[in-house]
């Protein structure tokens, strides 16, 4: 076997291991399945290391703490693009616009409680700043985080392959790009006057929360079909908390909180808000 080729047979006991492991430190359950696609994703930790199994990387994992934040970060980045749900932006921008009307001192915080590689709190961004349902709300500010450090670099650096913003609108491109040319061609740069107003910190969901703040929005979208459903009453839960009165919860379109007894209510599918 040559050096650096993972061998792909292992058995139940390593999978069982990794699986165990992401859901202590996420609460990620990767469910039957997901052998092909913890092989694919550890296959490039293991390559880079030498290794000919993952035994043998697990065995280093377990001396090797730091290397955990490889781990997660290979096994819970979620796939995003811009606009994804976009009907869910179109219905922030119209509750900025209510909180303007109603609340023009205050500010208007949303936190992006799941933002991957950015896409979701720089499509926020975009309507804040550019929709007319918003009346131009300008006290507004997005907080983004993700358990993944490797998807925050993305994030922060706001830069994309052309194929990554197929679904937004043409004229927002100069709007809220820079697009590259020569060694940057294809790609672009979300504008510093957009990525400025967003702040990226690294956060585990199910932690704790460094910050007081309450929110007039939360998106945290196609999360917790990862979660079983204990885990997934705790965090609506620590979620709630975190809204302001009336404040409201976005979550995806393929996920519900049906059976889940909780302080919100359903004002649309997918969308929940906090009593006044």
């Amino acid at each position: 076997m040559m050096i650096g080729t993972p061998e792909l047979n292992e058995d139940k006991h390593e999978l069982a291991y990794i699986i165990d492991l992401v859901y202590e430190k996420s609460r990620v359950r990767l469910h039957e399945g997901k052998e092909q696609l913890i092989r694919a994703r550890l296959g490039k930790r293991i390559r880079l290391y030498g290794f000919n199994s993952l035994r043998e990387y697990i065995h280093f994992l377990k001396s090797t703490p730091e290397e955990l934040t490889h781990v997660v970060d290979s096994l819970t980045t979620n796939y995003t693009h811009f606009l994804r749900e976009k009907d869910h932006f179109e219905f922030l921008a119209s509750a900025a616009a209510n909180h303007q009307a109603n609340n023009s001192k205050s500010s208007f915080k949303v936190w992006s409680a799941a933002c991957a590689t950015g896409e979701e709190p720089y499509s926020m961004s975009f309507y804040l700043s550019d929709n007319s349902l918003a009346s131009r709300v300008s006290n507004w500010s997005i907080l983004a985080t993700d358990i993944s450090t490797k998807a925050l670099e993305t994030a922060r650096r706001g830069i994309y392959p052309s194929d990554k913003i197929g679904m937004v609108p043409q004229e927002w491109l100069p709007k809220f790009f820079q697009k590259g040319s020569r060694d940057w061609e294809g790609w672009f740069r979300v504008k510093e006057s957009i990525r400025q107003r967003i702040q990226f910190k690294q956060l585990n969901l199910l932690g704790f929360y460094p910050f007081s703040d309450l929110f007039e929005v939360i998106f945290c979208r196609n999360v917790m079909i990862y979660f079983d459903r204990e885990t997934q009453k705790q965090l609506i839960d620590k979620l709630a908390a975190t809204l302001s009165p009336g404040g409201l919860l976005f979550i995806g379109h393929s996920e519900s909180l049906n059976g889940i007894q909780g302080p919100l209510n359903c004002v649309s599918p997918s969308i929940y808000q906090r009593p006044s």
